[in-house]
C-alpha cells in the first residue's frame, strides 16, 4: 500500500474538488501498475502557520526583509511523504519513471498553483504489512489480481497469492 501525507496550510486544498483530483492522480499512478485502488491511502493534514516552520519562518506568513536570503515565505509550502510497501523500485530507471509520475500528479494542484513544495519517497518491508488481518498476495499473482478486480481484501489460498 502506498499512505501519502500531503501536510498543507489550511488556506490550500480547501475545497473536495482540489483534494479528490490531486487524491485520483495519486491513485492513477498506482492502478497502473496495476495495485488495487484501495491500497492508495491519501491523507490531508492541514497544519497551522504557526505549527509549520521552514527555515525557524513560519509559512505562510508575511514576507519582509529578515526573513532573506530565502524563498518567498508569503508562499505556502506543501511537505509530502510517500510509504510504498506493495512495491518497491527496482533499479534508476524504474525510480526516474516513478519520480516523474509524481511531479505529474502533483503539477496542477501544487506547482501551477504557485506553492512551494518538497516530497520524499521511503520503500519500507513488505514482510511486516497486513490488510484485514491479511497478508497481502505477491505482485502479478491470481490472488492479486483477485484483490485488484474486486477492489478489496479478500481471502485467498496461500499458493495463488505466492505466499
Amino acid at each position: 500500500m502506498p499512505l501519502w501525507n500531503i501536510y498543507h496550510p489550511p488556506t490550500t486544498f480547501t475545497n473536495t474538488e482540489s483534494k479528490r483530483g490531486l487524491a485520483q492522480a495519486i491513485t492513477d499512478i498506482y492502478t497502473a501498475s496495476p495495485l488495487p485502488a484501495f491500497y492508495v491511502n491519501i491523507i490531508f493534514q492541514p497544519i497551522e502557520t504557526e505549527s509549520f516552520y521552514i527555515g525557524a519562518i513560519p509559512r505562510p506568513s508575511e514576507h519582509v526583509a529578515a526573513n532573506e536570503p530565502g524563498p518567498d515565505s508569503a508562499r505556502p509550502f506543501i511537505r509530502i511523504t510517500v510509504q510504498n510497501i506493495a512495491r518497491t523500485l527496482p533499479n534508476e530507471e524504474s525510480r526516474d519513471r516513478f519520480l516523474n509520475k509524481i511531479d505529474h500528479a502533483l503539477k496542477p494542484y501544487i506547482e501551477d498553483m504557485g506553492y512551494d513544495w518538497e516530497y520524499s519517497v521511503y520503500e519500507t518491508r513488505r514482510d511486516l504489512w497486513k490488510v484485514n488481518g491479511l497478508v497481502p498476495p505477491m505482485p502479478k499473482t491470481d490472488a492479486e489480481v483477485e484483490w485488484v478486480r474486486v477492489n478489496k481484501a479478500v481471502p485467498f489460498e496461500r499458493e495463488k497469492g505466492g505466499l
